[in-house]
């Protein structure tokens, strides 16, 4: 039986846990850090909480919908399934939006990390430094085993969510209930607007097309895909309302990361410890450096799929265009408007071309028993 668990463990093959905290790690990453502050911005009242269920439900469907095209890849990878039922015309185009978006998406994760850390740990560090030492390690993750890769979440992200857990219940005496209400005060217009805003930090879900071939099962890929997309919504859900109730909604959307400053609100009994949000920002970093790490991998098996060069080989040769590419932003506002854009690019591979692929698939299937 032991040698049994060792052959489990030790194979080429991601089971279901894997599965789960992998779609989950995607998902969220730096982005929760600032939710809070955008959805707040953009409903301007407490009912964001609405925006983010409702985004949340798009995205199951969503995923879902990926999930379900996963299946028919049948140990394929998923460029080469697009390739079959396409050509390759089609899945040079699809290979090439997919290693744009989540080679730019690398970038974007690596800054931010930079511009955190220098605001709440390293105050004295370049941000040029600290973008490149963060950006080696995700390079020295990814050089590895892919497998072995996906097996970091499992390691860090249940962790990464029972503190987060502990932090909320630590700040449980700061919540105010009348800071929630009104409740139901927005307009639709609002609560849509929050949609928009939502919808971008529930991104990372359509990973799961690159690593259904590794799955032991992959006919169960809707149910684990559709189980880490709601450990991401009841995240999501629960950090807003704990920070609105705390801060209040007006207070929120002027705080740059209201995450961490919710965590600054928390004191421990005695005063023994301070400084939590400096530990907290640390436990999420660890997150972070697991969803750009995954990112990265994602960008590195689509180059692949127009070339056989070694993957190490192509690492060395993007490394310099990463850390080029995360230091183009001037400033904040800068960094805020590339990240816009990374969604924007994100929308495109996680909505507009699975949905399409799927059409198309139904479509030939269709055709096929007419």
């Amino acid at each position: 039986m032991a040698n049994l668990r060792r052959w489990e463990y030790g194979d080429d093959r991601i089971g279901p846990k894997e599965t789960v905290f992998t779609i989950s790690s995607l998902m969220i990453g730096v982005g929760i850090l600032t939710l809070p502050r955008t959805v707040a911005k953009a409903t301007s009242s407490s009912d964001g909480w609405i925006s983010i269920l409702i985004a949340g439900g798009i995205t199951l469907l969503m995923a879902w919908l990926v999930a379900k095209l996963s299946i028919r890849f049948r140990n394929r990878t998923f460029l080469e399934f697009v390739g079959d039922k396409t050509g390759k015309p089609v899945a040079y185009a699809v290979g090439i939006a997919f290693f744009i978006y989540f080679l730019s998406f690398t970038s974007y994760i690596t800054r931010s990390v930079a511009e955190l850390t220098k605001q709440y740990l390293f105050d004295r560090t370049p941000v040029e430094v600290v973008s490149l030492g963060f950006l080696l390690v995700v390079i020295y993750a990814v050089s590895g085993s892919r497998v072995g890769l996906v097996r970091l979440t499992v390691l860090f992200l249940p962790f990464v969510l029972l503190v987060t857990g502990i932090f909320l219940l630590m700040s449980i005496n700061l919540f105010e209930f009348k800071k929630l209400m009104p409740v139901l005060h927005s307009d639709w217009g609002s609560i849509m607007n929050g949609v928009q805003e939502s919808i971008f930090s529930f991104l990372g879900f359509e990973g799961v097309l690159f690593y259904a071939s590794l799955m032991r099962k992959p006919e169960k890929a809707p149910k684990l895909t559709i189980i880490g997309v709601v450990i991401a919504i009841v995240t999501y859900v629960l950090i807003y309302i704990f920070t609105i109730a705390v801060f209040s909604y007006e207070v929120t959307e002027n705080i740059m990361y209201p995450t961490i400053e919710l965590a600054r609100e928390v004191t421990v009994p005695g005063e023994f410890f301070e400084r939590l949000e400096s530990l907290f920002l640390i436990f999420w970093l660890v997150s972070i450096f697991a969803t750009t790490s995954i990112a990265l991998d994602v960008s590195i098996q689509s180059l692949r799929f127009f070339t056989k060069i070694d993957k190490k080989k192509l690492l060395y040769v993007l490394a310099p265009i990463l850390y080029l590419l995360s230091m183009y932003p001037q400033n904040i506002v800068q960094l805020s408007n590339l990240g816009k854009l990374v969604s924007y690019m994100g929308i495109v591979t996680a909505l507009v071309i699975p949905v399409l692929l799927y059409l198309v698939v139904k479509l030939r299937e269709v055709m096929t028993r007419g």
